[in-house]
């Protein structure tokens, strides 16, 4: 499907009911971040009438990044909340390593205190670092890329869970993270000095591939 700009309207505004402000549209979600998709519908028709349900499905199953998910009669965001949800999904086995992207201005900072969530839920891991060196920091100029050591920190007890493009993470503290090598030269700041605000790539339209390589196994 051709990411239209009528997919990314209805995306984001998906985005703010489902994974930030369900209240503003009168939305009820429960611990799992599901919600009623004819409320969804209607919320969305209050706003463009001509939303139907398959414009709905189209964002939901089309999306590369798979931020959405039906289920019967339901849907939800399957990652990127700021407000308490539960994943829905049990801890997984990661792969050796996964990513994340950074401003390169913070990255001495994070070595030093880990990786926390900030204004969301979870930390967002990336399955290859060319991706998370895209998805995160800054928005313009190329990020700096920290690779966390990921199945030394599962065998650690850290809880890791498998949400498709995105692997979610409460907090990766120092002990798991180094600098990704081909990111040993950080981008060079702007010449006027200014920082450049995050980068809120699952907000934009479909930019990357996530390159995802393989699936986990689930912990039982």
């Amino acid at each position: 499907m051709a990411w239209n700009r009528s997919n990314v309207r209805i995306s984001k505004l998906m985005s703010l009911m489902l994974r930030h402000r369900p209240d503003e549209f009168g939305i009820e979600v429960d611990r799992f971040g599901f919600a009623d998709l004819q409320s969804v519908l209607l919320a969305i028709q209050d706003r463009d009438t001509d939303v139907e349900l398959q414009h709905i499905e189209a964002v939901v199953n089309d999306s590369e990044k798979k931020r959405f998910e039906i289920e019967g009669d339901r849907i939800r965001a399957r990652y990127g909340h700021s407000f308490p949800v539960e994943p829905g999904v049990d801890p997984s086995e990661p792969p050796e390593f996964l990513y994340k992207g950074v401003d390169p201005t913070q990255v001495e900072r994070i070595l030093l205190e880990g990786i926390q969530p900030e204004d969301r839920q979870y930390v967002h891991l990336s399955f290859e670092a060319g991706v998370a060196a895209q998805l995160g920091g800054r928005s313009s100029g190329r990020n700096a890329v920290l690779r966390v050591d990921a199945l030394r920190a599962h065998q650690d007890g850290v809880g890791f869970f498998d949400c498709g493009p995105t692997i979610l993470v409460k907090e990766i503290t120092n002990d798991y993270l180094n600098l990704e090598p081909e990111q040993a030269q950080p981008a060079s700041e702007p010449k006027d000095g200014r920082q450049t605000e995050p980068e809120r790539a699952e907000e934009t339209s479909e930019p990357v591939s996530y390159g995802r390589r393989r699936k986990f196994g689930n912990k039982r």
